[in-house]
């Protein structure tokens, strides 16, 4: 039994080669492996970017590598992909397999390119996945900072890959849905790369289901059943514009490691939106190297953490050309016994002059036990920049409740209204119109499960006062 912590060349090139991949991929896997042999597991005492969310404690690194087995007759659940309208294309990804991938004609007689990652590096497009696979999360590749033990797993071992290439001057106004479904415990270690080429645009929504495995005792100290391990690159060529989706619900017995990289090159525009939901714990990465003059990234996305959960969002923008701009925007609630960490960080190197950028993270305390660390950071070698930075964690102001309240709206719809409204700033970006809807009846579902009674002590204080 091959796990996270026990893999070995023999299985790298196993599994290469049990799959058919090029001579050149199989290379590619072995050098991320030695790398990961050089590496330790995240130490929070040591890594300054894992030191609010204990690796050791909280993933399970002898859980055993999912295999891609038989998923035939499994029931998967409807998710937001289903709801499209007209999509792309759509994929579907189960326990490291893809099973189904459609390219709606209209698309594909354009040029619109979606299909597994392996048989992109093994075809035409061998050229192109050669090129940009890995060009954003190797160790030492100038990304800004070295790369940690689970992204080098990911870089030897990535399973259920897909690959997205947009041509040149096409503009895909239907989104492309990319469904991962985890039926099976274990790690999972999906991949994306996805380009779009000069003056082309699309939107990529990402889905993840599954977990809850009811059968499954989990005895280490994470208590979780399966590791969710990705990584997505994003290759935005010049004046090329790309919307990123990442959508979270995992069950309580699933932890998820995300890197979701993209790289801007000239006047290009990155726009991410991620929703999390669901995981026991989850590590979102949402990063962008502004790599031309001109280039944009709007990173934004909310968190709703409930009892027994640990968020850990890093969005991290680097500028390294001039005149490149960045405005993040990340809202988070919490309720129970939760945690969630944010850790932006804008970093503006000496020649990128003319850099505007601004971070902001909100975060709302909806009952006691919960907690947020909110630490936005910013590294800049130019003075010849606008930039600005802001966080701010509290609880429900108990006069905004009693105003209410006092005009005859009742203590369940006035605590709905004053959390949608908190959130409301950042699902204003939001796109696509099943996205939009989901993220609503997500945000409606975890205020009904909210302690009103908790939430509404300080109301209450304020009414005797009066």
């Amino acid at each position: 039994m091959t796990t996270l912590d026990t893999i070995t060349e023999d299985v790298v090139l196993g599994r290469s080669s049990d799959a058919g991949e090029p001579a050149w991929l199989t290379d590619r896997r072995l050098a991320a492996y030695k790398t990961w042999l050089d590496q330790d597991w995240p130490n929070r005492k040591v890594d300054e970017y894992w030191r609010n969310t204990p690796f050791d404690r909280l993933i399970d690194v002898t859980l055993p590598l999912a295999d891609d087995g038989d998923s035939a007759g499994v029931e998967l659940p409807e998710g937001v992909v289903d709801r499209l309208d007209n999509p792309a294309a759509t994929v579907t990804v189960v326990d490291g397999a893809v099973l189904d991938v459609r390219v709606a004609d209209t698309w594909a007689d354009r040029g619109l390119v979606v299909e597994p990652l392996r048989d992109a590096a093994a075809g035409p497009w061998a050229g192109v996945v050669s090129e940009h696979l890995g060009s954003l999360t190797t160790t030492g590749n100038g990304s800004g900072r070295d790369e940690d033990r689970t992204i080098s797993a990911n870089d030897a071992m990535w399973d259920a890959g897909v690959f997205v290439f947009v041509p040149a001057e096409l503009e895909v106004t239907d989104p492309i849905g990319i469904q991962h479904y985890i039926t099976r415990p274990g790690v999972h270690q999906p991949r994306l790369l996805a380009k779009t080429d000069h003056h082309a645009k699309a939107t990529i929504l990402v889905e993840h289901l599954g977990g809850d495995f009811p059968d499954v005792e989990t005895t280490s100290r994470a208590k979780t059943a399966a590791v969710v391990n990705e990584v997505m690159e994003v290759i935005a060529k010049d004046s090329s514009q790309v919307e990123l989706i990442s959508l979270n619900e995992h069950g309580d017995d699933v932890a998820y490691l995300s890197l979701q990289k993209a790289g801007a090159h000239r006047d290009a525009t990155v726009r991410h939106y991620s929703a999390t939901i669901g995981g026991a714990t989850v590590r979102l990465r949402p990063e962008v190297d502004l790599l031309g003059p001109g280039s944009a990234a709007f990173p934004s996305g909310i968190w709703f953490a409930d009892e027994g959960q640990h968020f850990d969002v890093q969005p991290y923008m680097r500028h390294l050309a001039p005149r490149a701009t960045s405005d993040v925007l990340y809202k988070g609630a919490l309720q129970g016994k939760s945690r969630a960490v944010f850790r932006g960080n804008v970093y503006v190197a000496k020649n990128a002059v003319g850099t505007v950028t601004n971070e902001n993270n909100r975060n709302l305390i909806l009952t006691p036990g919960a907690r947020c660390d909110s630490t936005p950071f910013l590294e800049i070698e130019c003075a010849d920049i606008t930039a600005g930075h802001g966080s701010a964690t509290g609880q429900i102001d108990a006069r905004h409740l009693f105003y209410l309240q006092a005009r005859g709206i009742s203590r369940e719809q006035a605590l709905r209204l004053i959390v949608l409204g908190f959130f409301n700033q950042v699902l204003d970006h939001i796109t696509v119109d099943a996205v939009a809807e989901r993220t609503l009846a997500v945000i409606e579902r975890e205020i009904d499960l909210a302690d009103l009674d908790q939430v509404a002590v300080a109301a209450n204080s304020l009414e005797l006062e009066d």
